[in-house]
């Protein structure tokens, strides 16, 4: 009888966890393509493009050549000034007056207000960070100077950040609503 009861709730073990697959097979495909990247190497040495979706995946995409990509409104890291607090944890400040030396980004109070926001709420210096408008809409990628890890994050910026994608590798150079 023991030897049964096994196999019955081993097949429904079984069936369950096909069934959660499948599951969450079907909420991936649900997914909705939100913005297009042109992706390039941290070193400059290519090209790659990338169709972001609003559960946060990123998928390689093919390249287009008709399509019109917003480049990014580049922010010098030495804006931001590193401080130690006396537990010894990091926290950043902006220079304002280096700041507001761009005129790309002093052109928006927006772009200001994020670049602040960033430095609140960062933990480590910060090695690139990038501005992106897209109509009514602000996005950010950032990469931090922390450790071997070569990833960057999209964000974006209404009120409050809000984490879109990450990326493995390499830095956004142009960004398109889908």
């Amino acid at each position: 009888m023991n030897k049964k009861r096994a196999t019955i709730i081993s097949g429904l073990i079984v069936v369950l966890l096909l069934g959660t697959l499948l599951l969450l097979k079907h909420a991936d495909n649900n997914a909705s393509a939100i913005l297009e990247a042109k992706i390039t190497a941290d070193d400059g040495s290519g090209t790659s493009f990338a169709t972001i979706y609003d559960n946060g995946k990123v998928e390689k995409s093919r390249s287009s050549q008709n399509k019109q990509f917003v480049k990014p409104i580049e922010v010098d890291p030495q804006v931001f000034v590193d401080h130690t607090d006396k537990k010894n944890n990091i926290y950043l400040t902006v220079n304002e007056k280096a700041l507001r030396k761009n005129k790309q980004v002093s052109s928006d109070e927006n772009w200001v207000k994020l670049t602040k926001l960033i430095a609140k709420r960062s933990k480590h210096a910060i090695a690139m960070l990038s501005l992106f408008k897209l109509g009514d809409d602000y996005y950010v990628f950032l990469k931090y100077n922390a450790g071997l890890s070569d990833d960057g994050s999209l964000y974006q910026y209404k009120s409050s950040l809000t984490k879109v994608a990450k990326l493995d590798s390499g830095k956004i150079s142009g960004l398109k609503e889908k």
